[in-house]
């Protein structure tokens, strides 16, 4: 990487940091262009090389956020290939808990006020989409005749609400649990009745998800 690449990531990394400060303190729709290039110390002109306006650099943060999570939740997804039918999802709630705890003031942001409808959409995506890849490769062991009562997608689309509603609730009352055990509880809720709706009637104890 050359030094005027190492410089746009800077500068973009700076504004950033300077929306999500702001909309902790004032929110989204108060924010003005000017209030964010004073926040970074950088000029109207080096914003608007960058973007658009105030949304498209929203919708970047939000995006570099997502890959970040994608490539935490990539860290752990290929040790759980030989676990069982339920631990390929419940790696994947385990890892956003652990993200959210490491990145609470920024996830706190972008669950919730203005900017949430955007972000939750595409965190839930990339719940969806990883646990019903792992979900896929879990049930394929049923054998290829094997059709689930309720379809995959039904079922990771619930599992990817119900968590980031769990997760929003836990960041709002300011962590009352730590991560590990807010990951337990989710699954012991969770799983109890949601894996036989697959048509499995396994349920996880604390021994199974430890």
């Amino acid at each position: 990487m050359n030094k005027y690449d190492r410089r746009v990531q800077r500068t973009r990394r700076n504004l950033r940091e300077a929306l999500f400060a702001l909309v902790r303190e004032k929110g989204y729709d108060a924010i003005t262009i000017e209030d964010i290039t004073n926040r970074a110390e950088l000029g109207r002109a080096t914003f608007y090389l960058h973007y658009h306006d105030k949304e498209s650099l929203l919708l970047e943060s939000i995006e570099v956020v997502a890959s970040d999570l994608i490539a935490q939740i990539d860290q752990v997804s290929p040790e759980v290939m030989d676990s069982s039918v339920h631990s390929g999802p419940n790696a994947v709630i385990r890892q956003v808990f652990q993200y959210a705890a490491d990145q609470s003031d920024l996830f706190r942001t972008i669950l919730r006020g203005e900017v949430a409808s955007r972000a939750t959409a595409r965190i839930q995506q990339i719940i969806r989409e990883t646990s019903m890849s792992l979900l896929q490769s879990r049930l394929a062991r049923l054998g290829p005749d094997y059709h689930p009562p309720v379809p995959l997608d039904v079922f990771s689309n619930y599992l990817a609400g119900a968590l980031l509603s769990f997760l929003a609730w836990w960041l709002d009352e300011d962590k009352p649990y730590t991560p590990d055990e807010m990951h337990h509880m989710f699954v012991r809720l969770f799983f109890g009745g949601a894996l036989s709706a697959l048509g499995i009637s396994q349920t996880p104890s604390l021994d199974d998800i430890n």
